[in-house]
């Protein structure tokens, strides 16, 4: 068949114009122009990807052969590597497992010791703790055991729990370095430790180097539980007023009461009450009336009265007429 060009429909069109008249019209755009444009742009695009061809063909062609032996050199590195990483791991996870293993196998509880302890016997410790011998060493409940040792042996105030292999457990008793009491209405008294826990209840007496509780009554109180007040705020303030005890170690005070967010104090041999006013910056408070009651003592053992420590450098001492 042959082809017709754009110059053949042309021609075609001057004849129909000559015979019919001239309606000035042209050959449509996509023959006059846009058919050579994308022709172009195909024959630009094949030879671009031609010449793309040629150049990698050329380049890989010119590659040298200890280059080629450098690539596949690295591979192989790349592939002993990844094989030595995946046997090392292999072997690290088969070790922990026969590891685990020889534990939970062989590591059988023979000996259990108990250190720390004054209120309670050996024997009545080993009565509450539920460890056994003949049970393995890692499989019972180390915080549990402890928890149930303190709620039902209250005057424990903590208790650490040691593993030691290859048989052995060993707890670790320790009892509160002081504890407080409180009287009720019929002249019993209850003793707690700072933490709140009732550690005894109708008690006839004071405990011995306590440190008793004033102005306070308890609403609820079960061995080996905290204690619940009468007034919750109140209760607070006595929980600052004990942190100030421990932290300064204060074995002369031989009481502690609030009346208050505003009123708070502390005995001193039960001769000096030591005024604090608001529970705030309280330690720094009862340092200073300490500091004066120090240089009181050098003048006057016997002295009796309130020294008032409410802030600032001011501290003065009223004395008990």
């Amino acid at each position: 068949m042959k082809k017709t060009g754009r110059n053949d429909d042309y021609n075609e069109l001057n004849s129909l114009n000559n015979e019919l008249g001239s309606f000035g019209l042209e050959p449509p755009k996509r023959y006059r122009s846009q058919q050579p444009d994308d022709f172009q742009n195909e024959k630009m695009t094949k030879q671009s990807s031609k010449k793309l061809r040629s150049e990698r063909s050329k380049s890989n062609s010119q590659m040298t052969s200890a280059q080629k032996n450098a690539i596949h050199k690295k591979k192989r590195r790349l592939k002993k590597k990844v094989r030595i990483a995946i046997g090392i791991t292999g072997l690290c996870i088969a070790l922990i497992v026969a590891v685990i293993v020889c534990l939970i196998v062989f590591c059988k509880i023979e000996t259990i010791t108990v250190n720390g302890t004054e209120k309670y016997t050996t024997e009545q410790v080993l009565a509450v703790l539920p460890v056994e011998k003949g049970k393995n060493l890692f499989l019972f409940d180390s915080e549990g055991a402890e928890n149930k040792l303190c709620e039902n042996l209250p005057y424990i105030y903590s208790v650490d729990i040691k593993r030691k292999l290859p048989s052995t457990v060993e707890v670790n008793i320790t009892q509160a370095d002081r504890l407080y009491y409180i009287e009720n209405n019929e002249g019993l008294y209850t003793y707690i430790d700072d933490n709140f826990k009732t550690v005894d209840v109708n008690v006839s007496e004071p405990t011995q180097n306590g440190i008793e509780i004033k102005k306070i009554a308890v609403s609820q109180s079960v061995l080996g539980q905290k204690a619940e007040f009468t007034d919750e705020n109140i209760a607070d303030n006595v929980k600052e007023l004990m942190t100030v005890v421990n932290n300064l170690k204060l074995d002369e005070v031989t009481a502690i009461y609030s009346e208050g967010n505003l009123s708070n104090y502390l005995v001193y041999e039960n001769r000096i009450i030591i005024k604090i006013g608001e529970i705030n910056n309280a330690e720094n408070k009862v340092y200073s009336a300490l500091s004066a009651i120090e240089k009181l003592n050098e003048a006057n053992p016997q002295a009796e009265g309130t020294m008032t420590s409410i802030g600032g450098k001011q501290v003065y001492f009223t004395e008990q007429k």
